[in-house]
């Protein structure tokens, strides 16, 4: 750690905004306008441009749940039960060309506070980044607490195999619709922004799928939860581990620089302009070089904007280098 400290106060040492804006044009090529409707129907499959979506509720989504069955309150404020905790939505996206194999690999991306799938989809590009990444890949995004300020998931933080469980029913619901040929889980990329750390790393810690996660994906997230995503990284030589983040998460992510420096795991800590050069040199495409990790330092990016204003979300899910849709080179 002492090691560690000296290099980082002087990289993440604020830049000048004129300075910093010049060295950090867009990371990708700007995204397509958001083509999911802002208030979509429940269980009806939608076409869009970069695929199909369809909101479903699932048993073993993680609300209701009886961790908020009396509600919660945050600052003097009461959210209800009812109204915030009763939502057991869960959004599935299919991209365009999707492929049927023996296996499904699985994208999952926990939301942060005050947020509902249907606007996370929208607002943060998710099918249209998944669509670019060309990832075989299927996007799901299941519902926290709806609209209220709270990472607690449901029966995903508490109940051991619940996260498993839940990408079970999914999985024999596509296959019972036709999409599916298989009920094989293969790989898994879990995803959070903001709030939705806890999710993600609860879906580590007692998920009951942890070997077959290949990449995890923090986009401002790492306020907690950080013993989880250092002991799933050190219990795999191939895993790789993503975080992009601001001034908000700078201490939870030095954190994890430590643990994953005292387990000899090789990262890189990057700035915008860092990520452009080394995109430069590689046609656009991220290559970890050797490296596991990559800590991406944003300090100009606002913090509802680390997933999708630059297309990081797009960029890093197509470093996992997944089976990729038809159509494509």
């Amino acid at each position: 750690m002492r090691f560690l400290f000296p290099f980082l106060l002087a990289f993440l040492a604020p830049l000048p905004l004129p300075a910093a804006q010049a060295a950090a044009p867009a990371a990708a090529p700007p995204l397509p306008p958001a083509q999911a409707p802002l208030h979509p129907p429940h269980d009806r499959w939608i076409r869009i441009p970069a695929g199909e979506f369809i909101l479903r509720a699932f048993p073993a989504a993680p609300y209701p749940d009886p961790s908020r069955a009396r509600g919660y309150t945050y600052q003097g404020r009461f959210y209800s039960a009812a109204a915030h905790y009763r939502d057991s939505t869960v959004g599935i996206f299919i991209p365009r060309g999707y492929r049927r194999a023996l296996r499904v690999n699985y994208i999952i991306h926990f939301h942060g506070w005050n947020n509902h799938v249907a606007r996370v989809l929208r607002r943060y590009r998710l099918p249209e980044q998944v669509a670019a990444a060309r990832a075989n890949a299927i996007l799901l995004v299941p519902q926290g607490p709806y609209d209220a300020p709270d990472s607690g998931e449901g029966k995903l933080s508490h109940r051991p195999g619940d996260f498993a469980l839940l990408l079970r029913q999914i999985t024999a619901w596509l296959r019972r619709q036709g999409i599916l040929r298989t009920r094989r889980i293969g790989e898994i990329l879990l995803s959070a922004h903001s709030g939705g750390y806890h999710g993600a790393a609860q879906s580590l810690a007692i998920g009951g799928l942890a070997d077959r996660v290949r990449q995890v994906m923090l986009f401002d997230a790492a306020y907690g939860g950080l013993p989880a995503f250092a002991g799933w990284m050190q219990a795999g030589r191939h895993r790789r581990f993503v975080s992009v983040f601001t001034d908000d998460t700078i201490a939870g992510n030095v954190r994890l620089m430590a643990a994953f420096q005292a387990a000899q795991i090789r990262f890189r800590v990057l700035r915008s302009a860092g990520l452009n050069r080394a995109l430069a040199r590689h046609h656009g495409r991220w290559r970890w070089n050797g490296a596991r990790a990559i800590f991406l330092y944003t300090p100009h990016l606002p913090h509802d904007l680390t997933l999708q204003d630059r297309g990081y979300f797009r960029l890093f899910l197509a470093a996992a280098h997944l089976p990729r849709v038809r159509g494509s080179r």
